[in-house]
């Protein structure tokens, strides 16, 4: 139905997977800022297995219904974009394409080369699935198809449905929000909206820097950024759902004036003054700091703790902390400070409890933000320091210890690394405030028995003390490897 009384573009209708495409004004197509292809073969099996059991029950019985589409119109390129349903309709073509030989009528999904790996791995699934069931099923599949014609209304429809109904990823909500936020001439904004869309699918493709992660852009904002972000004081709590949205989507900011145009505020790459003299008449002079502008968005010039703005500053600031953390964890680099430290955090961090590696990391981020690759090295075995006398105080590390390193805190690390101006500060306070000799003193573990002997072996390891018994005077050795990198020994 066309709702004609408001005069918006919209139209209703509950039809059949084979209706949706045969009766198709346009070729059903997915967008360049859609996300790929992800359903695992968990899913593709558990639809295999009902569709299957459906076709076996007896008959009479009401069609498959299978939730509500969400389709763009759009006149100018021919096509009928898919914004919500996409992994539905995939999955359906796959088994079309299995059971007749062909993919639907007008089906016109194309992917990226990962996407394509995943399709292929469906398409297998299906092949040996037992219970898959007859080509008559795309007659007995149904939807809502909602069509609209607007793109900025399609991005309204996803957000409220997805808010209001099954809940999605945060990251798929804010995706969707920030995109309907660009604005501009149709053509521009369409140019510019393809250019975001194109950096996260970058993000979403990307691999998670911890190998317990299944998405990468999630534990980008709920482990990382919002944290990153909101942990500041005492106030350190869990991060859910409505927590994201409220940060990346409430609390963000409209820009003012063009909006392909983002305030800058001072951060590591935007500091115009970088030094001061005085001459002898009594004048300052300002030697300026060169800001050359990078293809790399690690080098964006953007603050972790700043204002967000809306649509394409969203977009930014997301790329940049995506591709630092990979800088700092997975990427080619030649700098010795960043090897180093992934040495520590492969050999020592990885030997200790999951919640304590995802605090090292963040803290982590947060100081390369402010202070680059310098004195990284010093400041990630402080850190270890730091959280590896948790892990020996208990033998089971729960999230709620990761909490407390920094509620518990003096001063919040966070807190501390964020308005640093030198590497020293963020040191000395690690040292002054975490040292924790006792607990490095009384220890009596057995060095390599359960998860604390594990962490006790990989520090004896690194510091090259194997022959010893414990760890007292871990703090000596941390200060002695130091010194013997500076002198080149």
């Amino acid at each position: 139905m066309k709702n004609s009384a408001t005069h918006i573009p919209v139209e209703v209708a509950v039809i059949s997977f084979s209706k949706l495409f045969e009766g198709s004004q346009f070729p059903l197509a997915v967008d360049t800022y859609q996300r790929g292809f992800v359903w695992n073969d968990d899913k593709m099996r558990q639809l295999a297995d009902d569709l299957g059991a459906y076709q076996g029950d007896a008959n009479p019985k009401p069609p498959y219904y299978m939730g509500t589409i969400l389709l763009h119109r759009n006149k100018d390129k021919q096509k009928q974009f898919i914004i919500d349903g996409q992994q539905r309709l995939t999955a359906l073509c796959v088994l079309h394409q299995q059971l007749k030989g062909s993919l639907p009528a007008k089906c016109a999904l194309t992917y990226s080369p990962k996407s394509a790996r995943r399709i292929r791995a469906a398409a297998r699934l299906f092949r040996e699935s037992l219970s898959r069931p007859s080509s008559a099923i795309f007659d007995q599949i149904f939807f809502t198809v909602i069509c609209v014609e607007r793109v900025d209304l399609a991005f309204t429809f996803f957000d409220t449905q997805n808010n209001r109904g099954v809940p999605l990823h945060a990251t798929d909500l804010l995706k969707a929000y920030h995109l309907r936020a660009v604005d501009g001439a149709l053509a521009r904004k369409e140019a510019l909206q393809t250019l975001c869309a194109r950096r996260w699918e970058s993000i979403q493709q990307g691999a998670p820097v911890m190998s317990h992660d299944q998405e990468f852009d999630h534990s980008l904002f709920a482990k990382f950024l919002w944290r990153a972000r909101y942990w500041t004081g005492s106030r350190v709590t869990f991060g859910d759902h409505d927590a994201l949205m409220e940060e990346f989507q409430k609390q963000t900011w409209r820009t003012e004036g063009k909006s392909d145009t983002i305030p800058l505020y001072r951060s590591r790459h935007n500091r115009l003054g970088m030094a001061l003299s005085l001459t002898k008449d009594g004048y300052s002079e300002i030697h300026a700091n060169r800001i050359s502008l990078s293809p790399k968005a690690e080098d964006l010039p953007f603050a972790i703790r700043q204002p967000i703005h809306k649509g394409i500053g969203f977009f930014l600031y997301a790329d940049k902390y995506a591709s630092l953390l990979r800088w700092l964890v997975t990427d080619l680099t030649d700098s010795n400070e960043v090897t180093r430290f992934r040495e520590v955090y492969a050999t020592l961090i990885a030997a200790n409890s999951l919640f304590l590696r995802e605090i090292f990391l963040l803290a982590s981020l947060m100081y390369v933000d402010q202070f680059g690759d310098e004195s990284l090295w010093e400041f990630s075995l402080w850190m270890d320091h730091a959280l590896g006398a948790i892990r020996l105080e208990k033998q089971q590390v729960r999230y709620e210890a990761a909490q407390n390193f920094f509620k518990q805190d003096t001063l919040n690390l966070l807190d501390v690394i964020a308005s640093g101006y030198r590497p020293e500060q963020v040191i000395t306070h690690l040292k002054n405030h975490h040292t924790r000799r006792e607990s490095y003193a009384d220890e009596s573990i057995e060095t390599g028995k359960g998860v604390q002997g594990i962490y006790k072996a990989a520090v004896l390891s690194y510091y090259q003390r194997a022959e010893l018994k414990s760890l007292n005077g871990k703090e000596s050795w941390i200060g002695k490897k130091i010194e013997e990198v500076r002198h080149g020994n």
